[in-house]
């Protein structure tokens, strides 16, 4: 059972670890994987047991289940003892039930505000710019502005008129994510005519999802500062984990350019 279930669960972890995915995207991934825990649960757990057994039987485990439990429940007044047993294969369905039926409300719990900010910028995606009518898109854009008030201003409502008309002009890809968006506005210059919409691209698409890269630089800090290491000052420590954190860049980094820079900088020589 729990294979099953974490299976799927580390597989969404892992995407939404990764530093391009957008909230949108998370938000998509994490309903995906509601709908395949209520799948599993809608299917019961005859499948996960006949798999069981069969794991069971080619190691040599007993596969019967002869644990029993008692179901007490408190006594009236004027009511006689009594209690109801259940097999252990009764309990066994019991707990898969519950262990999905509280997974699935700590996940709706816990990812409730990712899916409102998901919503609030919904409007803003090149499929909803070309299929939703101007009205809706305006109160889209109102609604989202008041939220933000302090860097989007009202005139988003009349910017979300213009762009979407001109959306189909610099993007003709309905399936475009919102960086192509922001890059095609960048490209064709609809800066300077739109700043809210820039500015809203840009709010949505800097929001992290998780915390994870923060987490991975501490990590680094510790790696970095050794105890052979406690003398470093803080400029040299903050520049060797940023070099540590961003190690792809840095392999790409042509070091003999650098030296050279280095040297030039501190030598003592002058040339005539």
């Amino acid at each position: 059972m729990w294979d099953k279930i974490l299976n799927q669960i580390y597989r969404v972890n892992k995407l939404l670890q990764s530093s391009n995915i957008s909230i949108d995207q998370a938000s998509k991934m994490i309903n995906c994987l509601n709908v395949s825990l209520q799948e599993m649960r809608d299917s019961g757990n005859e499948q996960i047991k006949t798999e069981a057994i069969s794991i069971c039987d080619k190691v040599g485990i007993k596969s019967e289940l002869k644990i029993k439990r008692t179901i007490k429940r408190k006594v009236m007044s004027g009511e006689n003892s009594s209690g109801e047993d259940i097999s252990a294969d009764q309990f066994l369905t019991l707990e898969y039930y519950k262990v999905l039926d509280n997974m699935m409300a700590q996940m709706k719990w816990r990812f409730e505000q990712l899916s409102n900010i998901a919503d609030d910028f919904q409007f803003l995606s090149a499929h909803s710019l070309s299929v939703t009518p101007v009205e809706k898109l305006k109160k889209y854009a109102a609604d989202l502005s008041i939220k933000y008030n302090e860097d989007i201003d009202q005139e988003i409502i009349n910017e979300i008129e213009f762009f979407k008309y001109q959306v189909k002009a610099i993007l003709p890809d309905l399936n475009a994510t919102a960086l192509n968006i922001l890059n095609a506005i960048k490209k064709y210059e609809l800066d300077s005519t739109c700043p809210n919409l820039m500015t809203a691209y840009r709010l949505f698409l800097t929001m992290p999802v998780t915390v994870a890269s923060g987490e991975r630089s501490f990590s680094k800090l510790k790696l970095t500062k050794k105890y052979l290491r406690s003398t470093m000052s803080q400029n040299r420590l903050t520049n060797s984990a940023i070099l540590s954190i961003e190690h792809e860049i840095t392999k790409s980094i042509d070091f003999e350019d650098v030296i050279e820079d280095f040297a030039s900088i501190k030598s003592r020589k002058i040339k005539f």
